[in-house]
This record gives C-alpha cells, structure tokens and sequence, in this order.
C-alpha cells in the first residue's frame, strides 16, 4: 500500500513539476515577427512581448541626445511602424539597415527595451601586404 501512495505522490510532484516548468518557458517566449504580420493579426500581438524585425525606414531617425530617446520608422517594405526606444542606439544602426527590436506594441507604435543591429558576419581582411586603407576605417568607426 505504501507503494503506491509513494508512487501516486511521484507521479503528482512530476505533474506539478513539470507544469510549472512549461508555465516559466511560455511566459519567456518571445515571438519574432515583421511589421506586415502584425498588421495582419494586431489583436495576436497587442500587449505582448515581441521581436520586431526590419529595416530602419530612410529619413525616419529623430533622437533626443539629451533624453537619450530614439524614434524612427521600421519597415518591411509592406508596413511600418513608429518605433519608440529609450537609451544610445548601438554604433552599427544607420537608415536602412536591419534591426530587431525588443518590446510590446502599445496602441499602434512598438515601445522597445532592446534593440539590437543586424549585420553582416562577412569578414574580410587585408592581404598580405597590402595596405590598409585608413580613411575607409575612419569612415566605419563613425
């Protein structure tokens, strides 16, 4: 008889158990969408936490240095969306380049936590002797 209370009480703690476990991995979940799929389904994602992927429309970027508040236009070339970030945006974002964006939409404009560049992973290095050309790496690092 032990046994099978001791067994039934196993099988009620890897029940809870994992319960909990799969309530921690969807409330930690974070969906990666663009802004035309958001259009598509708003009410899906109104309120909840989101990637927001696409590129920074040309012209859009306006940022308050002295509040550190950054807002621009993200497209996907369907649809975009005000974009609202509070904090230095990274060294590598620029007018039409990607980004990915952390946060919630909040009555049609996405407000982002955290932002992050993408770019490209190719790296090419110079030449054996060849030189490296210096005003192309002061033009980058700005």
């Amino acid at each position: 008889m032990k046994k099978i209370v001791y067994a039934l009480l196993g099988v009620a703690v890897l029940a809870v158990a994992g319960f909990l476990i799969s309530k921690a991995l969807q409330s930690s979940l974070v969906y990666f969408i663009l802004p035309s799929e958001y259009a598509r389904d708003t009410a899906a994602f109104e309120g909840k936490r989101v990637r927001l992927g696409g590129l920074v429309q040309a012209g859009s970027v306006r940022f308050d240095d002295a509040n550190l508040h950054l807002t621009f236009q993200i497209t996907d070339h369907l649809k975009d969306y005000t974009v609202q970030y509070d904090g230095a945006p990274p060294d590598l974002f620029q007018e039409n380049g990607g980004v990915v964006i952390e946060g919630r939409f909040h009555d049609g404009v996405f407000v982002g936590d955290n932002l992050l560049v993408k770019h490209s992973s190719d790296y090419h290095p110079p030449a054996d002797g060849e030189p490296i050309d210096v005003e192309a790496l002061k033009e980058s690092l700005r």
